[in-house]
């Protein structure tokens, strides 16, 4: 990772914290209200459990939850790295066998365009048949 790379994860992690914090006072403000107004249903469960999916998401990409690549390696930068070079090296075999030429540029190592080989203009249709 480049500087501005790290600076840019740096800045997504400080936001990411800042969201925690204010997840935590938010809520803690609503098991207050609920507390004063005499308890009952915990309603501030929902508020609870929905905001801390996002946040557990927000988490999951930033690569905080690290045990969860075990169970989804197909998120991970690791993950596109290798599968293109599979892709890549079976590419080059059936390249050798059809002798059809595909370019594949990278920018960056998750990112992948792949440029399809030009083709011929299609066939202009036979005349019908007389007769």
């Amino acid at each position: 990772m480049n500087e501005r790379e790290v600076r840019e994860y740096v800045h997504k992690l400080r936001r990411f914290y800042t969201d925690v914090l204010i997840y935590g006072v938010v809520n803690l403000g609503l098991i207050l209200i609920w507390a004063i107004s005499g308890g009952g249903y915990f309603w501030p469960i929902w508020v609870i459990i929905g905001w801390g999916i996002g946040l557990g998401v927000h988490a999951f990409s930033l690569g905080l939850i690290p045990q969860m690549n075990a169970m989804v390696p197909f998120m991970t930068a690791e993950w596109e790295d290798q599968e293109v070079r599979r892709l890549m090296e079976a590419g080059h075999k059936e390249n050798g066998k059809e002798e059809k030429k595909t370019e594949v540029k990278t920018d960056g190592p998750s990112k992948v365009k792949k440029v399809s080989p030009k083709k011929a203009p299609p066939k202009k249709p036979a005349p019908p048949k007389k007769g």
